[in-house]
Formats: structure tokens, C-alpha cells, sequence
């Protein structure tokens, strides 16, 4: 079984991914160590042909870092590490050397559930020679799913609708907005901006622009590409669905909402923290913005008590995936992850490959002789 060798050792480390035969040397089975027990779907028995996977019961973070260290004096070393991720369980709310110390260095894949890793220290993972895999295909789907929800009712009001019939007085007096006329902005165009946008497609939306650090090559032609500056000027909506970065964080701020037009609709599917959540409440209780719909905050669980209190906001617990039952299919991609790393080498998604290289560390192609 490979380790990493120190970064003052030699100029070349060693890879961050060993191939299933060198695995098997010290072996008959690579060890992996999951916690939760099984996805519900056909790669956990694919996995145990060909590994011998230990399953830690699902805890917070407090009660796992003891587990852990256990488990890897008494049944490690382990190759690849997964979490299965359940919404009615606990799940350790950050992944960190704290957490994941003890099955360093041998260690060299740690797959978690979903798209976003903004809870997991990547850097630390890479430090070891290790790749981070994340969870993006199904949860994408899903999330993407949500957002359409959230897009098409906030254009059509329906929040404000609904409360005025509750509150007994019919129909509100709300502006509504077309898709298949207003200018949509998508910041974020990853796999769920892409899905959000051909969603929107699918339904006539005929003005779709968005934003990312780069044109996507797969974009779709008649989406046009924008600076974050003219997407400002020129969408009457715009849907968040980027990472939350350095870059990113508190990007839909007082600076930038006043280059919006007056009058704008903001969907956040993507990270709470993209928003400051203050300055949004001032846009809306001004009008600068029209509407919104958030799926995600700032501070979750708590949310702005301004944004509660509006009429003109839709809000959504962090649910757009429908995460109740989403559970199968991406616990699903996590094993996958796994089988296809001890198979070949290399996780379905991987994300740190060039900080990896960067390191010094052999890329995948030699480690497995491609």
C-alpha cells in the first residue's frame, strides 16, 4: 500500500491514487471505511465483491472522531473513505483533520455526499496525497429541480398570492414576470446552473445569459455569456447557483445590487453566505428588489428575521433537492466513487487533481501505467 512521501523527500511525490493491483498486494481486499452502512443501490454489493468495507454508525462530529481513530487502530488502514448521507441522521458537520486525521496518510480518496464542499478542508486532504471526490449528478439533478420551482413561482408571485388568500383578501396586487420574455442570469453555470438553464429552455425561456469564471464550452449557443457587471444591467432575474468561494462569498451585496435593475428577482439555490442577507432585506423593504426565493441562508438554521417578516420573499428550507428522498441515488454516487477508484485508480469526480500536481504528486495516468 502506497503512502505519500514527505514534500521535502524528493522532488516527485508519490501518487495521489494507487491502481486495484498494487492494492491487493498487501491484501486480498482494500479496506474501506464508510460511515452509514448501505446507499440502496446495486454498488454496495459491487463494492464488497472487491473490498472489505467497515460501516461507522451515523453521529455528529463529536461522537465520530473517537470512531474513527478506533476503528482505524483496530480494523485499518483504510484506502478510501465515504460518507452516506442520511436527512434524518446525524452527519458531521465538517470534514477536517480533526475528523480525518487518523486515516492519514494511507488513506488516498475521501468521497462525500452532494455537490458543494465548502465544510470539507481540501487543502488538509491534499496535504496528504489524497483525493477529495464530491457527489455532484444526482443531487444536481435534484437541486436543479428546486430551482425551477423556486424561479418560476417567485416570477409569478405566488408567495404573495398565497398569503393574501390566507389572510382572506383574494388575489395581491403583484407584477408578475414572464419567462419566456425577461432576461434570466444564471451566476454559477456548473453542473446545476447548466441543468437549471436547459430546464429553462425546455419551457420557452428565450433570454438566458449567465456567469461563470469562464464561457463553458458546453454551453448552449443561445445562452450568451456575461460579465458579472452587464449581467447586473441587463437580467430581471437572477439565480445563484455557484460554489461558495473566496470569490463568491457576500457577492449579492449593497455594491452589487445597486448595479441591478430596479426592480430585479434573486433565486438562491447555492450557499447561504453569497448573500448578505442585510443588504438584500434593505433592497426588498426599498424595492430595488422586487422579489426573492431562498433556499439557502446565512446563518442556517436562523434566518433573517427581515426576510420572514416579507411578504415578497419565498423561503425554502435548504430543501430544493427534496432531500427526504434523494438519499439513494446520491449515497449511490458516493460507493460508485469508490468502486470505480479501486477499479481503475480514479473516482467518477474528483476535484483537487490540479492542487495535486501542483503538490508534486504523480498524476493518475503513470500511477496506473495509462
Amino acid at each position: 500500500m502506497s503512502t505519500s512521501s514527505s514534500p521535502h523527500s524528493s522532488s516527485t511525490q508519490s501518487s495521489p491514487t494507487t491502481s486495484h493491483s498494487s492494492l491487493s498486494h498487501t491484501s486480498s481486499k482494500p479496506k474501506v471505511l464508510l460511515f452509514g452502512d448501505r446507499s440502496g443501490t446495486k454498488f454496495d454489493d459491487e463494492l464488497r465483491e472487491i473490498a472489505e468495507v467497515q460501516c461507522l454508525p451515523r453521529v455528529g462530529y463529536d461522537d465520530m472522531v473517537p470512531l474513527i481513530k478506533e476503528v482505524v487502530e483496530t480494523e485499518g488502514p483504510f484506502v478510501a473513505f465515504g460518507g452516506l448521507f442520511l436527512i434524518t441522521d446525524n452527519f458531521p458537520g465538517k470534514w477536517d483533520q480533526g475528523l480525518l486525521g487518523p486515516l492519514a496518510p494511507h488513506c488516498k480518496l475521501y468521497v462525500g455526499p452532494g455537490a458543494g464542499y465548502d465544510k470539507v478542508d481540501v487543502d488538509w486532504i491534499t496535504s496528504t496525497g489524497a483525493m477529495y471526490a464530491n457527489s455532484p449528478t444526482q443531487v444536481g439533478k435534484r437541486t436543479a429541480d428546486g430551482a425551477l420551482m423556486l424561479i418560476l413561482s417567485v416570477m409569478r408571485g405566488l408567495t404573495p398570492q398565497d398569503l393574501s388568500v390566507r389572510a382572506g383578501k383574494w388575489r395581491a396586487n403583484v407584477r408578475t414576470l414572464d419567462w419566456r420574455t425577461a432576461t434570466i442570469g444564471i451566476i454559477g453555470l456548473g453542473s446545476i446552473g447548466t441543468q437549471v438553464a436547459h430546464l429553462l429552455t425546455s419551457i420557452g425561456a428565450n433570454s438566458i445569459i449567465y456567469h461563470s469564471r469562464r464561457p463553458s464550452p458546453t454551453a448552449d449557443p443561445a445562452w450568451g455569456y456575461r460579465s458579472l457587471e452587464a449581467m447586473y444591467a441587463e437580467a430581471d432575474v437572477i439565480v445563484l447557483t455557484c460554489p461558495l468561494t473566496r470569490e463568491t462569498k457576500g457577492l449579492i451585496c449593497k455594491e452589487s445590487i445597486a448595479k441591478m435593475k430596479d426592480g430585479v428577482v434573486i433565486v438562491n439555490v447555492s450557499r447561504g453566505p453569497v448573500v448578505v442577507e442585510s443588504d438584500l432585506v434593505d433592497a426588498l423593504d426599498s424595492g430595488k428588489v422586487m422579489r426573492a426565493a431562498l433556499d439557502v441562508f446565512e446563518n442556517e438554521p436562523t434566518v433573517h428575521p427581515g426576510l420572514v417578516s416579507n411578504p415578497n420573499v419565498t423561503l425554502s428550507p435548504h430543501v430544493a433537492p427534496a432531500p427526504d428522498s434523494m438519499g439513494p441515488p446520491m449515497n449511490g454516487e458516493v460507493v460508485e466513487n469508490i468502486l470505480k477508484f479501486i477499479e481503475t485508480g480514479m473516482p467518477l469526480t474528483p476535484v483537487n487533481l490540479g492542487s495535486l500536481k501542483e503538490r508534486g504528486y504523480n498524476t493518475v495516468a503513470s500511477a496506473v501505467g495509462l
